[in-house]
């Protein structure tokens, strides 16, 4: 019996064609809600930088920063795992040695510490319903003498990335465009953060149902037994599939759900 059902985000609640959630997955998560079904937001994004059509939605439980913050829906911190001071002054020597942007997230709020013109999303999410409040001025980069965060976003060279972070040993770069990636300590994705609700609702892997549909969605996809990829997904997410549904743009969730009988 299904008592949980978390979904990623961009190309899965998120349809990049219309900028928009889907009526019809509006209207299937709150069915699940009516049910006692627990849903919950599994992304790289910040947890209150989901922007107003995610934070309508009123999820149960948010995995944020690719697991390293777990949240419920009055923010309530569940987990979180923070980057030491020497990881951050890493972070912040390579991005001065490579010009590269660099924004920190910490659990309240991102600082952008420097090249912001740079971040290939931070201007789109400003200007879309996340709105600029979630951001900070952090160019005299000292936040984090005051509170360590817990993940960051560098776009810089590839080849000075692999160059300098291929085989470290506890910070991994999650690369999510050309010269894009999330950075989070080593070891920590979206599994870490479902297993982590999993204990805290004590859950079995055949109660849990995962919608995704790339690369960083693997490691939660592949500890549960009922593996959701939406038809817009790369090959590797749907090779590991209990079930393939339509695209994002085509109401994959509300058909899939549909297919299970849980609407």
């Amino acid at each position: 019996m299904i008592k949980m059902v978390a979904f990623d985000v961009d190309g899965t609640l998120y349809d990049f064609k219309t900028a928009s959630i889907l009526p019809k997955t509006i209207e299937a998560i709150k069915a699940l809600k009516e049910k006692g079904i627990y849903v919950v937001v599994a992304s790289g994004r910040c947890h209150y930088g989901l922007g107003k059509a995610l934070n309508d939605l009123n999820m149960d439980y948010i995995i944020a920063k690719s697991g390293s913050v777990l949240v419920d829906k009055d923010n309530n911190v569940i987990s979180r795992y923070d980057f030491s001071m020497d990881q951050v002054n890493e972070l912040i020597n390579f991005s001065h040695e490579t010009d590269a942007g660099l924004i920190f997230k910490f659990i309240d709020h991102m600082y952008i510490y420097q090249h912001p013109e740079r971040i290939d999303w931070l201007e789109k999410q400003m200007n879309s319903d996340i709105g600029k409040e979630p951001f900070k001025d952090g160019s005299s980069q000292d936040h984090h003498l005051l509170d360590l965060p817990q993940s960051c976003s560098i776009h810089a060279d590839p080849e000075k990335v692999k160059e300098h972070f291929d085989n470290h040993p506890t910070i991994s770069f999650i690369q999510y465009s050309y010269d894009g990636y999330d950075v989070v300590n080593r070891g920590i994705n979206k599994g870490v953060g479902l297993k982590n609700l999993m204990e805290h609702l004590h859950l079995n892997k055949d109660e849990v149902m995962y919608f995704g549909d790339n690369y960083n969605d693997i490691e939660a996809m592949s500890m549960i037994d009922h593996a959701i990829a939406m038809g817009n997904a790369v090959d590797d997410i749907k090779k590991i599939a209990e079930y393939v549904t339509d695209s994002c743009d085509k109401d994959g969730i509300y058909k899939a759900l549909k297919h299970y009988e849980l609407i």
